[in-house]
């Protein structure tokens, strides 16, 4: 029996597709399997799925929100036998439409005046563009896919120590988990403690981003007829130190508190519940 794939090519709002690579969506990935909610401003890559945060209330109190950031990203990493490597790291993009209307920032938000004295003195205490979905990830797939993780829509301001060290140490320890498990999924995004920004980056005039409190990262696996996750709670704004992964381990329920997100919507209430309240006990745990 012969089995055949579409890919569909896409480019999603308005990002210039003189800017974008190719965007090929293999319907082998389901980036969302599970169901995130809420869904604003949605971009569809390669090797990602996007909501962008728009003009809605997230704070609660009757003003629109314009946060510059992703509320969530979520992605599927496969087990591979290929990767591809992205020789050159582009200009980081931005999507036009949401730039025009103040929604979205450009890379010129992320240049903070100074940075390289900063880089000189501490270059643990500089904001990055923090990905979302890594590049690393994304290589798996293609080299397009990893050129496409370089967009606003996949970014949001992380401390330099913070990226990379013991974000950078759960990006790999998730693509082990996949290579361990065949595959998993993965939804992270920024959380802030008062459900409002207290630090945005940006200059008069820039569109600004705001920067999150701590990041969370959800990672889930199919076990037989069961759902595995773990989920961790990492602050961004704090001073460096060398932690274990152990230590910041949270429940699902503790994330959507924090966040006001909903996950894993696609399973049945009980279960839903269940899984949610959860803490692992470890890393090896999963």
């Amino acid at each position: 029996m012969a089995f055949f794939f579409v890919l569909f090519v896409i480019f999603p709002l308005s990002i210039s597709a003189s800017e974008l690579r190719p965007i090929v969506l293999d319907p082998a990935y389901d980036h969302d399997k599970w169901g995130t909610q809420p869904r604003d401003q949605i971009f569809q890559f390669a090797a990602y799925t996007s909501s962008f945060d728009g003009a809605d209330d997230n704070d609660l109190d009757d003003d629109p929100d314009k946060w510059g950031i992703p509320e969530w990203v979520a992605f599927e990493i496969k087990k591979v036998n290929t990767e591809y490597s992205l020789p050159n790291r582009p200009e980081w993009m931005t999507d036009k439409t949401l730039f025009d209307n103040g929604i979205a920032p450009d890379d010129e938000t992320y240049k903070i005046p100074g940075a390289n004295k900063v880089k000189e003195i501490s270059p643990s205490y500089r904001f990055v563009r923090g990905h979302m979905c890594p590049k690393d990830t994304a290589e798996r797939i293609s080299v397009d896919a990893a050129y496409n993780t370089h967009t606003i829509m996949n970014a949001v301001p992380q401390l330099q120590w913070q990226n990379n060290g013991i974000w950078k140490k759960l990006e790999a320890l998730c693509v082990d988990w996949a290579e361990k498990y065949e595959q998993v999924w993965v939804i992270t995004g920024p959380i802030f403690f008062g459900k409002s920004p207290a630090l945005w980056l940006g200059q008069d005039g820039e569109k600004k981003a705001a920067i999150p409190d701590a990041l969370f990262k959800i990672v889930i696996r199919e076990n037989a007829n069961q759902v595995e996750t773990i989920a961790f709670i990492i602050p961004n704004i704090v001073p460096k130190t060398e932690k274990n992964l152990n230590d910041f381990l949270a429940s699902i329920d503790r994330v959507e508190e924090l966040s006001g997100l909903d996950f894993l919507t696609v399973l049945e209430d009980g279960v839903e519940d269940s899984v949610e309240k959860k803490v692992a006990g470890s890393v090896d745990d999963f």
